[in-house]
């Protein structure tokens, strides 16, 4: 097998999961098809258990054993497994969460003949939110699948939205662009636009929804399917035109089965005025794609752009600590960094102080702020003869647990098993 290194894009939805891929060797990724093509493209967030054995199917063909009736269904795994839940088949309970581990690791193998576990330099998994149940969930399948863990990675599909737009020529955002999403959790989307009064560039995608718009098939009742396209083209180009007034879009992505032609032709029409418009379904997972790649190799667009995210943090946590006789600044969380991502462990010897003195600098340029975590009724000892370790866990992108322990020194100053901790916000 030859040396060449994959970066892999998973989008894990509720309906419809995607897999996209690419060499680093290779500028635009390709992605998983049903039909050997990027014509069908998806594959069903579905199990499907055969009767009387354990035996599962995935995808499509879970779906097609399942229409037979030689089979149970089992579907929305990623909802289910975040609200904790199980299915009952045939008399036993089976953990949604178990279950979804499964769905990935099988999904998984529709990379084989393109690519091996060991190839995997990167793999990124996306998902609409990124709260801690879902955490959980990915870090569970994270210990599953055949990558290493060091190489695994997640994301929302708001980062998903910027890395692949900056990776899209220059001239489709140097305005502000729009990615419309309508799925059967109805029409939402993310608006991406560039501040370039900054250095580096920020990027910012903002999460929108468009209230009352559900897919076609649930507006149908009672009506021909003429009547109902037309209306709800209607209803959706009212809401559109009121989204866009005000804003200086340039760019129009159109994503998911509810922009069909058929039923938003007056919609899409609309939206062609005086704006490049895009129809397609895999823009998270090549996103995704494009991430792991820059991680790998930072490109220019790396140095000149940052992506402030919701789940990204908008300053540096960092602490000044003496260091071959001279005071030097220690990083612990970068800003741009997912939260996630930025838990840090610090040993450190005490100089003259009961305290630790943590330093958050803003990137937006306001002033720097100190916050002290004090170490109440630490023994007394000479100057250099504590030893702490200083834990910082972040629990949200504004907010963070400093835990501290005392190691003492050696046999000399034993640790006297006083710990201490503080829950810090910032902003």
């Amino acid at each position: 097998m030859d040396e060449a290194r994959y970066v892999v894009g998973f989008d894990l939805n509720d309906t419809l999961s995607q897999i996209s891929y690419s060499e680093l060797s290779e500028e635009a990724p390709k992605t998983v098809s049903v039909e050997g093509s990027e014509v069908k493209l998806g594959i069903p967030t579905k199990l499907c258990k055969r009767n009387g054995v354990r035996e599962w199917y995935y995808g499509n063909e879970a779906e097609k054993v399942a229409k037979t009736g030689e089979g149970v269904l089992v579907a929305r795994l990623l909802g289910v497994a975040r609200a904790g839940g199980k299915y009952e088949i045939e008399g036993e309970a089976y953990d949604a969460a178990e279950l979804l581990v499964l769905f990935v690791r099988r999904t998984l193998g529709a990379l084989t003949g393109i690519t091996a576990p060991e190839q995997v330099a990167s793999l990124v998994f996306c998902v609409d939110t990124l709260d801690n149940k879902t955490l959980e969930l990915l870090r569970k399948i994270t210990e599953a699948v055949p990558v290493p863990a060091d190489k695994i990675s997640f994301q929302t599909y708001a980062e998903s939205t910027y890395y692949y737009l900056i990776h899209q020529p220059e001239s489709l955002w140097q305005r502000e662009v729009a990615v419309f999403d309508y799925s059967v959790n109805g029409l939402h989307g993310y608006q991406f636009r560039i501040n370039r009064h900054t250095t580096p560039n920020v990027g910012f995608v903002d999460e929108f929804t468009i209230d009352g718009i559900e897919m076609p098939e649930i507006m149908l009742g009672g009506k021909t399917q003429t009547e109902a396209y037309e209306e709800l083209d209607e209803d959706i180009l009212v809401k559109v035109h009121e989204y866009f007034s005000g804003k200086s879009i340039g760019t129009v992505y159109l994503l998911g089965d509810g922009f069909e032609p058929e039923w938003s032709q007056k919609t899409i029409k609309y939206m062609c005025m005086g704006r490049r418009v895009f129809q397609g379904k895999n823009l998270y997972s090549k996103g995704a794609c494009f991430f792991a790649k820059d991680r790998l190799a930072p490109s220019k667009l790396s140095e000149d752009y940052i992506f402030l995210g919701r789940d990204k943090l908008k300053f540096n946590l960092g602490m000044y600590m003496q260091y071959m006789g001279e005071e030097e600044y220690i990083a612990i969380a970068d800003g741009g960094e997912n939260w996630y991502e930025c838990n840090t462990t610090i040993d450190m010897l005490l100089n003259g102080t009961q305290e630790i003195e943590l330093l958050v600098t803003p990137l937006d340029g306001k002033d720097p702020v100190r916050l002290t975590v004090e170490l109440k009724g630490l023994p007394k000892r000479p100057d250099k003869a504590t030893r702490i370790r200083l834990n910082i866990e972040f629990i949200s992108e504004t907010s963070f647990t400093a835990k501290a322990v005392d190691l003492g020194f050696g046999e000399i100053y034993p640790p006297s098993g006083l710990k201490w901790e503080k829950s810090l916000k910032i902003g």
